[in-house]
C-alpha cells in the first residue's frame, strides 16, 4: 500500500513544484486546488503510516511520532491557513511539494 501512496505523490510533487515556479498549471483540468490536494494527501499519508507502524509494532516510540508529526506540520499548516489567515514569511507550497517528492521517494525503495 504505501508503495501506491508513493506512486502518487511524486507526481502530485512534480505538479506543485511546476505551479510554484510558474511553469504549468494544473488547475485548468483539476477542480480543486493542487496544493489543497497535497496537503490533504501529505496529513493522510502521515497518518496512514503512524497506523501501520502503530499497529505492526505494538506500539510507537516518541521518536516515531514526533517524525510523524514534524512531516505532517506543512500540510497542518497550509489547512489551517484556509480557516485562519496565517502570515507566513516563507511559502508552503514548494514545501509542501519537497516533503511529498521526499517521502514518495522514500516509499519507493
Amino acid at each position: 500500500m504505501s508503495i501506491i501512496l508513493s506512486l502518487i505523490a511524486l507526481p502530485l510533487s512534480i505538479l506543485i513544484g511546476l505551479k510554484y515556479f510558474g511553469i504549468y498549471d494544473s488547475n485548468t483540468f483539476l477542480p480543486l486546488d493542487i496544493v489543497l490536494i497535497g496537503a490533504l494527501f501529505l496529513v493522510a499519508m502521515q497518518l496512514f503510516a503512524y497506523i501501520t507502524i502503530h499497529k505492526a509494532n505494538k506500539g510507537t516510540t516518541l521518536m516515531g511520532k514526533l517524525i510523524k508529526t514534524i512531516l505532517a506540520i506543512p500540510g497542518i499548516l497550509y489547512l489551517v491557513n484556509f480557516v485562519v489567515p496565517l502570515k507566513l514569511p516563507f511559502n508552503l507550497e514548494i514545501i509542501i511539494a519537497l516533503f511529498l517528492f521526499t517521502e514518495g521517494i522514500y516509499g519507493l525503495h
